[in-house]
Formats: C-alpha cells, sequence, structure tokens
C-alpha cells in the first residue's frame, strides 16, 4: 500500500512543475486593435421592463467593441421582436445584419429588412433603424408595405416600434379604402 502512495506521489510530482504559465508566450500574442471585445454566437438577448419581456433580439453573431467608438454589431441574421403589455409578440423585425450604437440608443438594421406587425401588414425596406429613447423606426429608403388589399410603396417611412402606426414618405401605388374609412368619400365623419 505504501508503494502505491510513492508511486502517486512522485507522479503528481513530475506533472506539477509541467503545469506553468508562460506570460511571455502569453503577451507576445497580437490582437489587432479593431478586434472585438466579445463574440457570442447563436445569441439571444431579452430587454425586460417591470419583469416583463418587452424586446428579444436573436442573431447568429453578435460582435461588441468598446474604446473610442463603442458598438454591437449583429450578423447571419438577425431577429428583433416586440412584445405587448400581454407578453405576446407583437411585431417583428428580420434583417441579413445590423448595429447597436450604445450612445445613441439606436439599432440599425440592413438587408433583406421585413418588418411584419400585428395585423399582418409587411414592410420591406434595405435599411431601418430603431431608436430606442423614442421608440420609433424609420427610414429614408424605399419602402413596399404590403397589406390585406394593396401593395404602397414610398420613399422613407417613420413608425411606432411595434409597427401598429406608421406614415409613408412620397406614397405611390393604388390604395383600397373602405367606406368605413375616415377618409372615405361620402364619410360624415370626414
Amino acid at each position: 500500500m505504501t508503494d502505491r502512495w510513492g508511486v502517486l506521489f512522485y507522479a503528481i510530482v513530475l506533472v506539477f512543475p509541467s503545469c506553468k504559465n508562460d506570460l511571455d508566450r502569453v503577451a507576445a500574442i497580437d490582437v489587432p486593435a479593431n478586434s472585438p471585445d466579445r463574440i457570442t454566437t447563436q445569441a439571444e438577448y431579452l430587454y425586460s421592463d417591470s419583469g416583463l419581456v418587452r424586446k428579444r433580439i436573436r442573431a447568429g453573431i453578435i460582435s461588441e467593441f468598446s474604446g473610442i467608438q463603442p458598438r454591437t454589431e449583429l450578423g447571419d441574421g438577425v431577429e428583433l421582436t416586440f412584445f405587448n403589455p400581454d407578453g405576446h409578440a407583437a411585431s417583428q423585425l428580420t434583417a441579413r445584419h445590423g448595429e447597436i450604437d450604445p450612445e445613441q440608443n439606436k439599432m440599425t438594421v440592413e438587408e433583406q429588412v421585413v418588418f411584419v406587425n400585428a395585423r399582418g401588414e409587411k414592410l420591406e425596406t434595405e435599411q431601418l433603424t430603431w431608436s430606442r429613447d423614442s421608440n420609433r423606426v424609420y427610414t429614408d429608403r424605399p419602402v413596399k408595405i404590403t397589406r390585406a388589399r394593396d401593395i404602397i410603396y414610398g420613399q422613407g417611412l417613420d413608425a411606432s416600434q411595434d409597427f401598429g402606426r406608421y406614415t409613408i414618405r412620397r406614397i405611390t401605388g393604388t390604395l383600397f379604402i373602405d367606406r368605413s374609412d375616415t377618409l372615405a368619400p361620402g364619410n360624415p365623419d370626414r
């Protein structure tokens, strides 16, 4: 039994000296100044208020940068979901990539941007910015909104963050208006 303990002791004594940190080798690793501080793959971030989830961001890859120009880059697909006070998804925005500017409290998404609201109306554009301070989304790029009975084109858009209310600038397209609509001809509420 004593021989076993002796062999174990010598094995441990021989193994531990080979485990050491070589600080010179660690210091020699060259990291470019513009490299991200943290990279997360298949990420999901939840933003809550008063214990309720209000927004969810998912991305294939999230790269966080600090320093002079802090930012978070979102790549390999971005999905931003806004939730209503009941906790149900109210609208969903998807894009190929995006960037969060923490100093401006804004997120800009680009390429194949699609935003669908609770009524099923679909916005398509190439760039869209969400302002966390004003709870608004906007773009000055061409937009296409597909609704149940019509398609509206325009140059620019301002909307609530859930895309429930929106204003399209320089509209083109054919609009179908129900008689019950406040803009319909002959409506006494007009």
